[in-house]
């Protein structure tokens, strides 16, 4: 299981109903978060999210907006006990800045913070899935994400009951590659086993348009992108950084992705009479499977 909860959506300022970046990824027990904007542990609390399970934390850049949740969400942690090491994650200079946030404050921690700075190029191995980070283009040094979850050998039982075949130490010894032989036949891991292509998540934090996201996104199942502006701003969006919904449409296209998510949005279109609404309605006329995201949106990747 693979479920997305967006618990922050809005871009440099929070509005009435949208919190500051966030996105909550489970898969399987294991929870994960993408930028932690302030607020987030009450996001967090409200959708009754185990936050006290989250072992690994991915920032996208250190602007406010994008991490300042994490000290309150760390203090947090310590007041309910936490044990177990917290992973955080994020571009060149991450160190230092989570450094400086574990001084803020009196505090006992009783819990190690290790930090690792990334760049285009490595690859954190999570077991059953690897997380990849890649160049976006903002105005300091920033990373996309890649959720990657990796291939799986499975067994087509419908097959493997043509050959009077269940769930056992046989199916275990074809998923190895090995043939085996029952009632007087040899059964080839190829007549039953198949490959599993694992799902993709990319999340890209602030960005401009860059053909780095397509490359990064090819046939990605969720592509989140920065959405800051609607299609009337693209030279605006161009110069703080950021990208409009109209481009957000067009790298879902080019990358053949299977769903699209516009996020961090500007409070313009909540506060200015605007509607957010016209930022999907022109992601879709480019690609159809585009959504606005709102705060608690939740969504299931199949």
């Amino acid at each position: 299981m693979i479920k997305l909860v967006f618990l922050g959506t809005s871009s440099g300022v929070p509005t009435r109903d949208r919190n500051l970046p966030s996105i909550f990824l489970m898969y399987n027990k294991e929870r994960l978060l993408f930028d932690c904007g302030e607020g987030t542990q009450r996001q967090l609390m409200n959708f009754r999210l185990k936050f006290m399970k989250i072992d690994r934390i991915f920032i996208s850049h250190w602007h406010a907006d994008h991490f300042a949740g994490l000290l309150g969400l760390i203090q947090t942690m310590c007041l309910e006990g936490r044990k177990d090491p917290l992973y955080v994650y994020g571009p060149e200079q991450s160190k230092k800045f989570v450094e400086q946030l574990l001084t803020v404050g009196y505090y006992f921690r009783a819990f190690e913070v290790i930090t690792k700075e990334l760049k285009e190029g490595d690859k954190i191995d999570c077991g059953e899935y690897d997380i990849i980070p890649f160049r976006v283009e903002h105005n300091i040094p920033a990373l996309g994400y890649v959720f990657r979850e990796k291939d799986k050998e499975t067994a087509n039982m419908k097959k493997a009951a043509k050959y009077g075949l269940s769930t056992g130490p046989l199916i275990g010894k074809l998923k190895q590659g090995l043939p085996v032989n029952y009632r007087g036949k040899t059964i080839r891991p190829q007549d039953i086993i198949e490959k599993k292509t694992g799902r993709k998540i990319v999340y890209t934090g602030d960005t401009r348009y860059t053909e780095n996201i397509i490359k990064f996104s090819k046939s990605a199942d969720v592509l989140i992108i920065d959405s800051t502006f609607s299609g009337d701003f693209v030279e605006k969006a161009g110069s703080f950084m950021h990208s409009t919904s109209t481009q957000a449409a067009q790298i879902a296209k080019k990358s053949s992705v299977k769903k699209l998510f516009l996020t961090h949005i500007s409070r313009r279109y909540q506060e200015s009479g605007m509607s957010a609404k016209k930022l999907e309605d022109e992601a879709r006329k480019i690609f159809k499977n585009a959504t606005l995201a709102s705060d608690f949106l939740e969504y299931d990747v199949k």
